[in-house]
């Protein structure tokens, strides 16, 4: 057996085994589920009255949590430091830790504390900024990010000159949290998860994502996109060849998700677009070639794309995995999960298969 197929032999037997401790949870853990899988965009530029109507049907929802697409403190923390994760994460911890040199993360039991305290009354703002500071340097993304949300959006205004002074000490400028990507401005967090989990009072948003396999994923990548280079090559050097139709049929699948944006005019159209069958069609065809209407073509590099969705399907199942796993922890009887459009799909069929959960799509709210 080769390495990478040794390699993924590994990995699937490890995620089988993450299934199978979710489905052999005791009775009282297995309360059916509702999971709602909100595809969305990563970029959303319109203004923020744009996205009200989406939050207010979440809202009307009434999850118990809400799960973003990040990693948690613990899984970042065994990622490679020159992977993607970390690396993108790298420029925010070095920036508040060198504002802060001798801070330490609070304790598990701190935490606790001051969530349970900002739920009672939200304007402890120096417990805030302390719990702020705590998630970047835990690297806890998604904390991190939510409360700098409710810190620059919502409590900044009502500081008094000494918190404001404390604030800054910790944190530095409006401009400098922009500038290392701790505020963005244009995330579907901060236009729609942050204002809904402020909105629902809840202590924080809950980190689902799984990048464990990240490092197999770029490979097989980086082999899918060579040949499907090579394939366009010989194309184009003689448009009789029978691989010439294949390049044909892939550049049409490219077309094809471009023009089904033509007729959305509103934010709230869009993320009702993207919760449809015919966005999920044509969303595995843009990102995967062509996608499986095309395996077996002339020239199609069908092999290079399974290994692709191999690897894509892993990180899915992690997902999957996590969220379950963390909603029954609390006891939660519905969620709300926001999740990068392309794994809509996907994430609604696997958490389809787990006992005792229903996955539903945006399009089915009221």
């Amino acid at each position: 057996m080769s390495v990478s197929r040794l390699f993924l032999s590994v990995l699937l037997k490890r995620l089988l085994g993450l299934f199978l401790a979710v489905a052999v949870l005791p009775a009282a853990a297995q309360a059916p589920l509702e999971v709602l899988v909100v595809a969305s965009s990563h970029v959303n530029g319109s203004p923020a009255e744009e996205y009200r109507p989406i939050i207010d049907k979440l809202k009307a929802y009434k999850p118990d949590m809400v799960f973003s697409e990040n990693v948690s403190a613990a899984e970042m923390q065994q990622l490679p430091t020159d992977g993607y994760s970390r690396q993108m994460f790298g420029p925010r911890y070095q920036y508040v830790q060198r504002l802060s040199p001798r801070a330490k993360p609070l304790s598990d039991k701190a935490v606790a504390k001051t969530e349970k305290a900002l739920v009672g009354f939200p304007y402890y703002h120096n417990a805030r900024t302390d719990l702020a500071r705590h998630y970047v340097l835990n690297y806890d993304r998604s904390g991190a990010e939510y409360q700098l949300y409710v810190l620059e959006t919502h409590m900044k205004p009502r500081f008094g000159k000494q918190e404001l002074a404390y604030y800054t000490t910790v944190f530095g400028s409006s401009d400098s949290l922009r500038a290392k990507k701790l505020i963005r401005p244009t995330s579907e967090y901060q236009t729609i998860y942050f204002p809904l989990v402020y909105e629902l009072n809840h202590p924080r948003i809950y980190p689902m994502d799984c990048q464990l396999y990240d490092e197999p994923w770029s490979l097989a990548w980086q082999r899918t996109q060579k040949s499907v280079e090579a394939l366009l090559a010989r194309a184009k050097a003689d448009s009789t060849l029978p691989e010439a139709a294949t390049a044909r049929k892939i550049a049409a699948s490219k077309k094809a998700y471009s023009h089904f944006w033509n007729d959305i005019n509103t934010s709230l159209d869009a993320y009702l677009a993207m919760s449809t069958p015919r966005y999920d069609a044509l969303d595995e065809a843009f990102n995967f070639y062509g996608g499986e209407a095309l395996y077996g073509a002339p020239g199609f590099p069908t092999e290079e794309v399974k290994a692709m969705k191999a690897q894509w399907l892993l990180r899915n199942q992690g997902m999957c995995a996590n969220i379950v796993r963390q909603a029954r922890a609390q006891g939660a009887r519905r969620v709300v999960v926001a999740v990068g459009a392309s794994h809509g799909q996907i994430l609604r069929e696997l958490l389809a298969q787990v006992p005792g959960v229903k996955a539903i799509r945006f399009t089915e709210l009221p």
